[in-house]
């Protein structure tokens, strides 16, 4: 059995939310405050026994009306629905826990266990005649919180909800449920925390060579006795020679004790002892060894790596946990959950991922059933699998939402791995972002940035979470399954995208391939057909909700074209990576088309931009220098070098550099601006 699904109500941040889980390792994502740590504490309400199950009122959801209030008391509803895993058969331990709480059995079982918080129908009427006179949702919560929080109650259902069949303490008992906070003291968790984890963790490994021995129990038991046998003797030896070595100084004691009055009638002072294993393993401390043989102690090592030291304590202490021979029959857990939150406190990425990996090993391996885990990590989130994620939305009207790609790319399994692998090899910034520009290369992924700053957007920029994301070429589709419909479950963010318009021609009547042409040649003559790249992904897309395409118009080519057609004036433009810099400085300051032809160095770019009657001398103009500039940039390093320049101007210049239309557009539709 698994959590599969979690349905909130009223809770936090949760009007109304279903979110669906998988077996084994669930990766929760989402902005701040939204509703990641909420999940988590929903499911700890239900099955987490060490959970304090009485709420305040500010844990209700915010975001009822003022009159849904005064005509109701505000309660919250949090159900965990368990399904049983693959290949489970019916008579497992789970199942015989769970069976008790089904809801269904066709066509296997589905059990549910529901956390209610409500005000008892006693106090209902007191309730809507303190309220009525309310003038907002804060003044209801106040009132809440000063006459009637510590009214409500809670229960605890399982099955149908409606029956009110409250779910035994001893079957929830039966639930391993271990949360690692996202702010967490490791060494007080370690040493004392409410388990003293370590030293449980210790009892159980204690002597473990011969409880994993694969002897009968009868010979395990003759083995571990007398071990405590040879245990007690040692001890004892020890314990009376340090009563001997105090003996001399108990005279001493016995004066101060008759002189205070504690003994009387000539009384003595005797001592006594004896040490359990159990009470000596509580005098260890962790030391990490190093390479170089140095002993730390866990206080003095790095965060990170501790955080690491007690997961797997904390993994230790579930195997135990479910250990009848132990724990006993009736402590003894069934069914083991880990959540974790923000994992990669404190870690590198390598460890990042070899966490990752240790974690659905451990799945694997049976040492728990089900994993969830919030993080913040592009890094982190990169390496998991897309099947693995649960991605948490909260929109304008602070409601959450869950959103899953493996949904989304369940009919299509090569976009799918296309995604998974784009992710593998870059980071996943685009699962936390608030919008997105898609661009096609690297030079756009550089200048964007610098051209938001022009436009005076960067602040605005930052404030909605808008990133720019390199897909390194023309794999807009695989990408925007993930925003295409929301109504099917794609996330509801805003996504522009960025292409080149490329311009290509070929001979009519031909088989020949289309070969790419300067705007001056497209549609220039009757004996070529023409495509370009960019207007069927504008038409698709112009009416969409969510998603924009923007391109240069008719008369542009690529980005660092059309970067050049609006500054052809500009010699700000030209670095020291563009090639026949001098010359393309000549053709800016030059007036006209035919005094940019005099400067030009190119026979064929003068022969192609002045073979066209369609287009007037002054398009002709800046269409030949962003022709000639395109041809002398290497675009990777021009990008880089321009935008530095850009960002050394001093403000009156900076002024001048013009943003081309299309991204100006692009920027302002994301923004809404």
């Amino acid at each position: 059995m698994y959590i599969s699904k979690v349905k909130i109500l009223g809770y936090k941040g949760f009007k109304d939310a279903t979110i669906e889980l998988k077996d084994g390792l669930n990766v929760i994502l989402g902005h701040n405050n939204g509703g990641k740590s909420t999940l988590l504490d929903a499911i700890a309400l239900v099955i987490d026994t060490e959970r304090k199950k009485k709420l305040s009122a500010w844990d209700f959801y915010q975001g009822v009306s003022l009159k849904d209030l005064q005509d109701n008391a505000p309660s919250i509803k949090i159900s965990l629905y368990f399904s049983m895993s693959e290949n489970e058969n019916n008579n497992s331990s789970d199942v015989a826990l769970f069976s008790t709480y089904a809801v269904s059995l066709d066509p296997q079982l589905e059990s549910c266990m529901t956390y209610v918080f409500f005000l008892p129908e006693t106090e209902t009427s007191s309730y809507k005649d303190s309220v009525a006179s309310a003038k907002n949702v804060s003044e209801v919560m106040s009132i809440i919180d000063s006459k009637f929080i510590r009214k409500y109650t809670y229960a605890i259902y399982g099955g149908n909800e409606n029956l009110h069949q409250q779910v035994l303490f001893e079957d929830i008992h039966k639930i391993d449920f271990q949360k690692v906070e996202a702010l967490r003291n490791v060494e007080g968790d370690i040493y004392s925390g409410r388990a003293e984890l370590l030293h449980d963790v210790l009892g159980y490994f204690l002597d473990y060579n011969i409880k994993t021995s694969g002897k009968t129990k009868e010979e395990i038991n003759k083995d571990l006795l007398e071990k405590r046998k040879e245990f007690h003797e040692s001890t004892q030896k020890n314990i009376e020679s340090l009563i001997k070595r105090i003996e001399n100084g108990k005279n001493t004691i016995i004066k101060y004790a008759n002189d205070t009055g504690a003994l009387y009638n000539e009384s003595d002072l005797n001592f006594d002892g004896n040490v359990t294993e159990e009470q000596l393993l509580r005098v260890l401390n962790i030391l990490v060894s190093t390479s170089i043989g140095l002993n730390i102690p866990i206080a003095n090592n790095g965060l990170g790596y501790n955080n690491l030291i007690y997961i797997s304590l904390l993994l230790a202490k579930m195997q135990s946990n479910k250990e009848v021979s132990y724990m006993g029959t009736t402590n003894a857990k069934a069914f083991s959950i880990l959540a974790i939150e923000e994992p990669e406190a404190h870690l590198h990425p390598e460890l990042q991922y070899q966490f990752l990996d240790f974690l659905r090993q451990n799945i694997s391996d049976h040492k728990v059933k089900q994993v969830f885990m919030t993080s913040h990590s592009p890094s982190l989130t990169a390496k998991v699998k897309l099947d693995e994620l649960c991605c948490l939305f909260k929109d304008t009207n602070h409601n959450i939402s869950a959103y899953y790609p493996r949904k989304i790319y369940s009919d299509d399994p090569k976009a799918k791995k296309f995604v998974q692998r784009y992710l593998d090899a870059t980071r996943a910034d685009m699962l936390f972002a608030g919008k997105i520009l898609f661009v096609e290369g690297l030079a756009e992924q550089i200048l964007i940035p610098v051209f938001v700053r022009l436009l005076g957007y960067d602040k605005e920029w930052h404030k909605q979470q808008a990133i720019i994301v390199n897909i390194g070429g023309r794999y807009f589709e695989y990408f925007l399954k993930l925003y295409d419909k929301i109504e099917g479950g794609a996330f509801p963010i805003r996504v522009a995208c960025l292409t080149d318009r490329d311009p290509v021609r070929r001979k009519k009547d031909t088989s020949e391939s289309y070969s790419s042409c300067w705007p001056i040649e497209y549609e220039g003559s009757i004996d070529y057909e023409y495509d370009n790249h960019s207007e069927k992904f504008i038409t698709k897309y112009e009416n969409h909700g969510n998603i924009h395409f923007f391109s240069q118009d008719s008369s542009g080519k690529t980005f660092e074209y059309e970067i050049a057609r609006v500054n052809s004036s500009n010699p700000h433009i030209l670095t020291d990576s563009v090639a026949n810099s001098d010359e393309l400085k000549e053709m800016m300051n030059a007036k006209t088309f035919d005094e940019v032809k005099s400067k030009c160095e190119s026979e064929k770019l003068i022969k192609i931009y002045s073979g066209n009657e369609k287009w007037n001398d002054t398009d002709k103009r800046d269409g030949l220098i962003a022709a000639r500039y395109l041809s002398s940039v290497n675009k990777g390093e021009n990008a880089l070098d321009l935008a530095n320049k850009i960002l050394d101007l001093p403000s009156d210049e900076k002024a001048k550099i013009n943003v081309p239309t299309y991204i100006k557009d692009a920027i302002s539709w994301l923004l809404k601006k």
